[in-house]
């Protein structure tokens, strides 16, 4: 079984609704979906889906998250899969980014100057060919590269523009690493694939820097409260709201091409080995 580990609700909400999911008891307030069928589809044509897990914003609940997971669904692979930040002028909100490797960069932007690229990993060959024909097959925009975890959202547009042009990365995340590093440790083949939310010139307001908590959608009136506060906030809201959509359409869009194309990949690989 594939383990598809995201952080927040909203996601994950196309491929959950896509999918036929009886939810499973998780610890802490953790959200986890299993298939209804847990057996391999007898058709090559029916619906392959992964199991769900949800663990809520940054490194530290991710990686428990991804712990839990093992010992919960002892899975075969992981795919690391959510929203990010872009990092170059090129990207759209809704475009894929497929990780060719993850860099930690942990602490305050003020610590971020003493850049450490030894803790850097890299994800499963077969994988990442699975996420490539994935994208291609579906005709999503993708990029292909670094992708950088920080422990807080990367908020301005001069924290992702920095990251782009230091790091070389195509995109800044709060979780990928943390997932990658507890996999990587297991002995799990994983694979990061992200949807680009925020543009790397868009400054993100603060109610969007949810460190710390948990996968549920907040409510209208945290969001009612946040404009009391700073009603300048709107346009960024009502823009943030639309990217949101694209960015799930086209995550909802790779996870059922993705599993089609590792299907028949393992397939392949079988059919080799039997040879």
């Amino acid at each position: 079984m594939i383990v598809a580990l995201g952080s927040l609700y909203r996601e994950a909400a196309g491929i959950i609704r896509s999918g036929d999911y009886s939810v499973v008891e998780a610890p802490e307030d953790f959200i986890a979906y299993r298939p209804k069928s847990l057996d391999p589809p007898a058709d090559h044509e029916a619906k392959r889906i992964p199991a769900v897990v949800l663990s809520g914003s940054g490194t530290q609940r991710a990686s428990r998250a991804t712990q839990w997971a093992i010992e919960q669904f002892s899975p075969e692979a992981f795919i690391s899969f959510g929203f990010c930040g872009a990092t170059r002028d090129h990207e759209q909100s809704g475009d894929i980014v497929i990780a060719a490797r993850v860099v930690d960069l942990p602490g305050t932007p003020f610590e971020w100057s003493m850049v450490d690229t030894t803790e850097s990993l890299g994800p499963d060959r077969t994988l990442r060919l699975a996420a490539r024909t994935a994208v291609e097959v579906a005709g999503l925009d993708y990029h292909h590269g670094t992708v950088v975890t920080v422990s807080r959202v990367a908020r301005t547009s001069g924290m992702k523009r920095w990251l782009g042009e230091t790091m070389n990365a195509v995109a800044v995340d709060t979780e990928t690493h943390a997932v990658a590093a507890v996999a990587s440790t297991a002995g799990i083949p994983w694979i990061s694939v992200l949807s680009v939310l925020d543009a790397w010139d868009f400054d993100l307001p603060t109610i969007i820097d949810r460190a710390g908590s948990g996968p549920r959608q907040r409510g209208v009136t945290a969001y009612l409260k946040h404009l009391s506060r700073s009603p300048l906030n709107l346009s960024s809201l009502l823009q943030l709201g639309r990217s949101s959509k694209r960015a799930t359409a086209s995550l909802t869009i790779f996870m059922a091409a993705f599993m089609e194309a590792h299907s028949a990949l393992t397939i392949e690989d079988q059919s080799i080995v039997t040879v």
